[in-house]
This record gives C-alpha cells, sequence and structure tokens, in this order.
C-alpha cells in the first residue's frame, strides 16, 4: 500500500470511526494502483479506530484531543510526502479502479488544481433516511455543473502546491471546511473539476434527528456564512434555483397553513414542490419503490425547512457579526480623533 517515492498521497481523518474504518481501509488495500501511501490521523478518538488503522499497515498519527477533521487533514498533510494529495473519509468506499481513474482524470487535466468525486446510488445501510441522504448527495452531483466553485473533503484530490498556496483548510471551520478551502481556491483563479464518473460508496448512518441537524447546522447555516464572506453566489450543486425555490415553498407551505389562507394556495405550494423536486423523485421511485419516493418527498420538505432556518441565522449571525465589526472601527476610529495628533520628533515608534 506504501510506496518510497508515493505519487499519491492519501489523508483520512478519523473520529470514533472504527465502525467504517476497516471497510474503507480494506477497499484501499484492494486499489488496482498501490504507488500511493496512506496517513490516517486519528482526532482523539474514544474508540479503537487507532487499532483499526494499525492492522493495516498505515501511517497513523494520533491527536491528543479532537481538533476537527480540518485540523486532522492539515496535520496529515504535513506528514505526507507526495505532489498530489487526496482526501478521504473514513465511511467512504472506493471501488479497485478509483485511484487510477482519479490520478489518469488530473492528469489529463493540468489546468484543473483539484478535482472531487460523485457518490454512487447505492449506500451500505439500507434504511430510509440514509438512502434519501445518499441519494441527494448523487443526484447533486450527477446534475450540477463540470467545473466546481467548491471542493469535498469526503473524497478530494488536489495538487499539493495549490492547496499550501491557500493555507490548507481553516482549523476555525468546523463545518464545511472543504466548501471553503473550494471558494479560497476558486478566488485564487485555481480551477476544481467535478468528477461525476468518480463514484464511491457511502457508509454513513443517518437518522432523522441527525438528517435534520445536518442540514440546519452543518449546511444551511455555515454555508449561508460562507456565500457571504467569500462574497460567491452559484446556482450549483445544492444552491441551485430549484433548491432556493424549493427552500422558499416549503417554508411558505406551513406559514400559509398557520395564516388560514386559502386552501388552494397551500395545494399550489405542495405541487410546486413536487415539480421542483421531480427529477430526484423519480429517480427515488425508480431505485427504491413508490412508498420510498413518498416518504423522500416528507424528507425532502423536512430538510427545505431545517434549511430555510439555516440560512436565516446564517444571514442574520453575518449581519449582526458585520454590525459589531462596524462599530468596533467607529470606536477605534473616535479614540484616534480624540487622542489628537501625535506630537511631532517624539520618536515614538
Amino acid at each position: 500500500m506504501n510506496s518510497d517515492s508515493p505519487r499519491l498521497s492519501v489523508i483520512i481523518p478519523v473520529y470514533n470511526g472504527s465502525d467504517t474504518l476497516s471497510r474503507c481501509l480494506s477497499a484501499l488495500a484492494a486499489s488496482i494502483v498501490q504507488e500511493f501511501e496512506t496517513v490516517v490521523v486519528d482526532d482523539g478518538s474514544l474508540d479503537d479506530s487507532a487499532a483499526v488503522a494499525g492492522r493495516f499497515g498505515v501511517r497513523l498519527v494520533r491527536l491528543e484531543q479532537n481538533s476537527g477533521p480540518a485540523a486532522a487533514r492539515n496535520t496529515g498533510v504535513a506528514v505526507s510526502a507526495a505532489p498530489l494529495l487526496l482526501f478521504l473519509d473514513d465511511d467512504v468506499i472506493i471501488p479497485p479502479s478509483f485511484l487510477g481513474s482519479a490520478l489518469k482524470a488530473i492528469e489529463e487535466r493540468p489546468v484543473f488544481s483539484a478535482l472531487f468525486r460523485a457518490f454512487g446510488k447505492e449506500t451500505v445501510p439500507e434504511d430510509v433516511c440514509s438512502r434519501h441522504k445518499n441519494l441527494v448527495h448523487h443526484w447533486n452531483h450527477q446534475t450540477a455543473s463540470s467545473e466546481a466553485a467548491t471542493f469535498c473533503g469526503g473524497f478530494g484530490l488536489i495538487r499539493r502546491e495549490a492547496f499550501l498556496a491557500v493555507g490548507g483548510f481553516d482549523p476555525q471551520q468546523r463545518f464545511l471546511e472543504d466548501i471553503d478551502l473550494g471558494y479560497r481556491l476558486h478566488r485564487m483563479g485555481h480551477r476544481i473539476f467535478l468528477a461525476k464518473h468518480l463514484q464511491a460508496t457511502h457508509a454513513k448512518v443517518y437518522t432523522l434527528v441527525s438528517l435534520l441537524r445536518s442540514d440546519l447546522c452543518e449546511r444551511a447555516l455555515p454555508w449561508t456564512r460562507l456565500m457571504l464572506k467569500h462574497r460567491i453566489f452559484r446556482f450549483d450543486l445544492n444552491t441551485r434555483l430549484h433548491n432556493v425555490l424549493s427552500v422558499l415553498a416549503a417554508y411558505l407551505l406551513p406559514v400559509s397553513v398557520a395564516l388560514d389562507l386559502h386552501l388552494r394556495l397551500a395545494a399550489g405550494l405542495v405541487l410546486l414542490f413536487l415539480w421542483l423536486n421531480r427529477g430526484f423523485l423519480v429517480l427515488g421511485w425508480r431505485e427504491y419503490g413508490l412508498a420510498f419516493a413518498v416518504r423522500s418527498a416528507l424528507l425532502c420538505w423536512l430538510s427545505c425547512v431545517a434549511s430555510a432556518v439555516g440560512v436565516f441565522l446564517g444571514v442574520a449571525g453575518w449581519v449582526a457579526g458585520t454590525a459589531i465589526s462596524q462599530d468596533r472601527s467607529l470606536e477605534r476610529v473616535a479614540q484616534m480623533r480624540a487622542a489628537g495628533p501625535r506630537p511631532q520628533g517624539s520618536g515614538a515608534r
């Protein structure tokens, strides 16, 4: 699995991921291409993740306390050696041809600094919430633009010099640190390729609570802040026009019912929501049947409501933060004016 002069460094952060890490590393060991090194960064796990990694003979780095995926990935980069960096989550299972195809894709596109993959339609967990969320990821990737402004840490391949040029992942960004990295790459003129043909299997389990928590706290809220921070607004991936309109329709539906507005308005919003998401719902019907599609439609609606709350909180937090920053700036200016001009020839530094 490891090489003295690797073409590729595979960096896997893990936090209490012993249940999925074994599958991830087994799939990686079965790769057709073997010219790579594997660095597993145990991010202060409380389970036996480190022991699992040790059984595969990878390079293991252990952090004393949980620092988040951004810090863990940066740590992995610091001890790696290859000119190409591949970030892989511990719950992602790749096929044997995956690494070879990824290397070929980046080598055939020398003007691109990074690429990331898509999730396949299948997932390891067979419950409705996990299948639904995985299928959402798959649909968004397959219908998005091939040139992205974001990055994906679950599987993202990047040239080392580009990664270092933008300062790596931001350790202060606990969620969507990969989106933040992608935005910084994009703003510096680096191009990012969405390799839709590279598909991996997701082993992450979602419950209804964790799904809604993810959509609200780990996606909509931090993503809104990042878009406002970087001034990047694109109708792509999770933020395409039909996604925006779906969030609006999902939010207005309970509002119209609560305000006892005309029944036709509520029915129209339901039909509009279903029409906006028709492609995804048809895919779910074809893959798992009508009952799944009906449940998936309800999950879509709940996710959009959670996203609407996240967007509101994200905008409110950004506005409040901007106002505080402006107040502090004005306060500093007032203090400087009150202090008056500095005496000439004082020699002060």
